[in-house]
């Protein structure tokens, strides 16, 4: 599976459509209304014709990354900070079709 930004700067390959997309409401995620689908970073293949830009706050444990010439959010990742080691991928950048077809789990980051 390919995922493209709009201006197709940005290029995630996935071995397969998820089975599961997190949809969390933390200050930063309701805001940029995400679909986060959760990978070990050896899992995704992410190419970028030129580099994004990304945004790391408050613990600075993510970076979430942003096509810098169409401004779509594309994925974040794990800093050196966080215990874990992931990639997450904005599913919203799937067809809505494929989008879809595959479970929501609510996340309550608020919380927290």
């Amino acid at each position: 599976m390919e995922l493209t930004c709009h201006c197709g700067n940005v290029s995630i390959k996935l071995e397969s459509a998820p089975e599961e997309v997190g949809e969390c409401n933390c200050s930063i995620c309701r805001r940029y209304a995400a679909s986060w689908a959760y990978f070990k970073p050896e899992q995704v293949e992410v190419t970028c014709k030129e580099n994004t830009d990304f945004y790391c706050w408050g613990d600075k444990e993510v970076e979430f990354h942003r096509c810098n010439t169409c401004g779509c959010l594309t994925h974040y990742v794990t800093t050196e900070l966080c215990d874990a080691n992931v990639l997450a991928v904005n599913m919203k950048m799937a067809e809505t079709e494929v989008l879809a077809s595959i479970r929501v789990r609510k996340i309550d980051g608020a919380s927290y």
